[in-house]
């Protein structure tokens, strides 16, 4: 429904910072006066107003008397239970690439958390700060079992609470990179030595990029086995990850250096070490 007033679904989920799922139906978004005009005039959109609980865990959804976000005999529509979710401070690495947009960050870093997630749509409705320009990260809304998974992700510096909700003002650039869920930081120092492993597992691919453009992507750093892109069995379309297979693990290490952060399609890719066990799509939360 956003999507049809801004133009882009990515745009609309970056702007939504709360929704209903239950009656009465609704979502808070960040927009311009102008935008939450023609917002109004859409169909099946009863009323567009500012929102005087901005702050508040509850939002009032009703049109007149105080509501409520579901019904507490229903269930739960949130990714974690109420009260269990704490904002973090996320720092990383700087991205592999050179000049980038703020778009793509925002999807480098979406797909970083959607790996404890499972889920980049989640990932990016959890998202409510991020920094690009010299200092890297991001901040977020998950519980402290999610913070402690991703502190573990190859590229996050750090993970600590957020300080400084409340303010525009973050500390992305902070001297203190021990994670505050208990584990040293990672500063990428996994990827600096040469890796035990031919396989990699890429990400962030755009759902146009062939097999064949892949290929070409990675045939530089050595002899390929096999380049793999994961086909949605039903609409027979790419789920946006594929696994790249080197003959040597020296080929893989560079690969994995170099091509980490590269612009393919226009979408930043994410390139991993591939793990035994297939990649989570769902954390088993109720959503």
């Amino acid at each position: 429904m956003l999507r049809r007033v801004l133009g882009s679904e990515r745009d609309a989920q970056m702007c939504m910072y709360d929704a209903s799922c239950e009656i009465p139906f609704g979502f808070r978004c960040e927009v311009d006066e102008e935008t939450a005009r023609q917002l109004a005039r859409l169909t099946g959109v009863l009323a567009v107003r500012l929102d005087p609980d901005y702050i508040l865990a509850k939002e009032d959804y009703s049109s007149g008397q105080p509501g409520y976000l579901s019904d507490p005999n229903i269930g739960s529509p949130w990714l974690f239970p109420l009260g269990t979710t704490k904002q973090w401070l996320v720092q990383v690495d700087k991205p592999g690439v050179g000049v980038v947009t703020k778009a793509q960050m925002v999807d480098y870093y979406a797909q970083m958390l959607a790996k404890v997630l499972g889920n980049e749509k989640d990932a990016q409705m959890c998202i409510y700060h991020v920094s690009w320009l010299s200092n890297y990260g991001f901040c977020c809304d998950i519980d402290e079992e999610c913070a402690r998974e991703l502190a573990d992700i190859p590229g996050v510096l750090s993970v600590q609470p957020d300080e400084n909700y409340n303010s525009e003002i973050k500390d992305y650039g902070g001297s203190n990179l021990q994670n505050a869920t208990g584990s040293a930081a990672s500063s990428g120092a996994d990827h600096a030595s040469p890796i035990r492993t031919k396989k990699l597992f890429v990400t962030g691919l755009s759902f146009y990029t062939s097999e064949k453009t892949l290929r070409a992507a990675f045939e530089g750093f050595g002899e390929l086995v096999e380049v793999k892109i994961i086909m949605d069995k039903i609409s027979k379309r790419s789920k946006g990850y594929a696994f790249v297979e080197y003959t040597t693990e020296e080929a893989a290490s560079a690969a994995l250096k170099e091509m980490n952060g590269k612009i393919i399609n226009g979408w930043m890719i994410v390139v991993d070490v591939a793990k035994s066990n297939p990649p989570r799509h769902s954390r088993g939360h109720p959503r």
